[in-house]
């Protein structure tokens, strides 16, 4: 099996219907991903931002040895990368100068 983040050779380590654990010795480590986050990462053609995501797993490795990716975390956390070109300027919300007469 590939791992679920980086793509590199891993091992299920034990799946339920609820999530997915999975060991990668490329350094992703331990891990746990919802059934639902995979689902809807398929169907969308979606993947991890695998330097975002190990981070996450390392600061999340200080509450629980094997943390859990739900649909939650992935969506607040940026766990994912952009598949499209984004411009990054924020619209002008007024016309009107911000300084005061």
């Amino acid at each position: 099996m590939k791992c679920l983040i980086c793509h590199a050779a891993s091992n299920t380590v034990h799946a339920t219907e609820d999530w997915s654990e999975v060991t990668c010795s490329a350094g992703c480590g331990r891990f746990r991903v919802s059934a639902n986050l995979i689902k809807k990462m398929k169907s969308r053609n979606e993947f991890f931002d695998i330097e975002r995501t190990r981070q996450w797993l390392k600061m999340s490795r200080n509450d629980e040895p094997v943390p859990l990716i739900s649909t939650y975390d992935y969506n607040v956390a940026l766990l994912h990368r952009d598949t499209e070109q984004r411009p990054v300027i924020a619209p002008s919300r007024s016309r009107q100068p911000l300084t005061s007469e």
